[in-house]
């Protein structure tokens, strides 16, 4: 009871090189249907008993996956006869960014840079920890971590970088994040398009792809309103499909590494802001 009711307060405010991102696709428009939910007004009060509420609700989510994560390949007959036992581990990656979707959705709604930025820097690293351990899903991969820039980006400018709005708690359109956020934030961004580069590359990943997400698709597909034509951008069958992922490849936190160059040149004008 005391979970429902912390839910109800949370929503309630309800191949070694990598590829340069390609600069036309940062300064295109918007998609027309925006991909961030609409934040809450103005932060959670510090030390309130939201804010208390809202990181216990986070945290337990987190953990769940994490554990889910931990057992992943070792769901036994029984767990598999029933998928939404609690606790099974993950077959696919596919099963983990259905669970992490809505979190990373949460914490976003929650207009509090604070914990935006905490929350959605484990999680970015979760994601990238995550990446080896699964076969390359492309569809599924790349909308959450398209989802992820955004974010980062948006933190990094205090405005949205969808709308151009400021962001809750930094209507004067300045960053919250401290220089060694900033550092930490680029570490798993470089990481992360290594990792992405090098899970698409391995044999049984994007050259198998169509047999893995036939076979562990169809719970996910559901969670993230794919139709069949959708499902099919998931399946790598002929050289065109390759290229459109290898494009996809080159845009991972596209966003987020343009503002981060721009903010730590400020910070430190004698450094390019991406050497080590």
């Amino acid at each position: 009871m005391a979970s429902s009711s912390r839910e109800q307060e949370a929503g309630g405010f309800l191949r070694s090189s990598l590829p340069s991102p390609p600069a036309s696709s940062v300064s295109s428009p918007s998609a027309a249907r925006p991909i961030l939910l609409q934040p809450r007004s103005r932060p959670l009060r510090s030390g309130s008993s939201k804010e208390s509420d809202f990181i216990n609700h986070v945290e337990q989510k987190l953990l769940a996956i994490s554990r889910r994560y931990e057992n992943r390949f070792s769901a036994t007959l029984s767990e598999e006869a029933n998928p939404d036992v609690e606790g099974r581990g993950y077959t696919n990656i596919g099963e983990e960014v259905r669970d992490l979707d809505p979190v990373v959705d949460l914490i976003w709604i929650s207009g509090t840079p604070s914990l935006q930025i905490a929350f959605l820097l484990t999680i970015a690293l979760t994601v990238m920890t995550s990446l080896p351990s699964f076969p390359f899903m492309p569809r599924t991969t790349f909308q959450l971590l398209q989802k992820l820039d955004l974010m980062f980006a948006s933190l990094l400018k205090g405005a949205s970088a969808e709308t151009g709005e400021p962001l809750p708690g930094s209507e004067t359109g300045r960053s919250k994040l401290s220089t060694t956020e900033k550092v930490r934030m680029r570490g798993i961004v470089e990481r992360t398009r290594i990792a992405v580069v090098e899970a698409a590359g391995k044999d049984e990943s994007l050259a198998d792809v169509s047999t893995v997400t036939q076979s562990r698709m169809t719970d996910t597909e559901d969670d993230f309103n794919m139709t069949t034509e959708d499902e099919d951008m998931d399946v790598v069958e002929d050289e065109s499909s390759y290229r459109r992922w290898e494009m996809d490849i080159a845009r991972v936190y596209e966003r987020t590494i343009m503002e981060l160059g721009m903010a730590l040149d400020v910070a430190d004008p004698g450094n390019d802001g991406w050497a080590p």
